[in-house]
């Protein structure tokens, strides 16, 4: 692990992309500034953690239920292009 000591302020450059600057630091909490280009996912550590917990459910996924779901009208999709270029898959359980 690289361990550095930065000022307020100052940046730490990762790769030729990526800019971490220190912003404040108040009562133990140090807030950071993180420029990425949009194709880099940039998360805090408990929010990757929740997403690798839900990817690996949805990887357990039983496909036969789902495409039966989907036969029989239980379950509709559809997919969305939003704003920032992604593309979302929206699942709607049906009544």
């Amino acid at each position: 692990m690289l361990v550095l000591s930065r000022k307020i302020g100052e940046d730490v450059k990762i790769g030729n992309s990526i800019t971490i600057t220190v912003l404040s630091y108040d009562r133990g909490v140090v807030r950071l500034g993180i420029q990425a280009p949009k194709d880099v996912s940039v998360h805090r550590k408990e929010i990757y953690d929740k997403i690798v917990q839900m990817n690996k459910i949805a990887a357990q996924t039983d496909l036969h239920l789902l495409k039966e779901m989907l036969q029989k009208n239980i379950l509709t999709f559809d997919f969305s292009n939003q704003q920032n270029g992604n593309n979302n898959l929206n699942l709607k359980i049906n009544k």
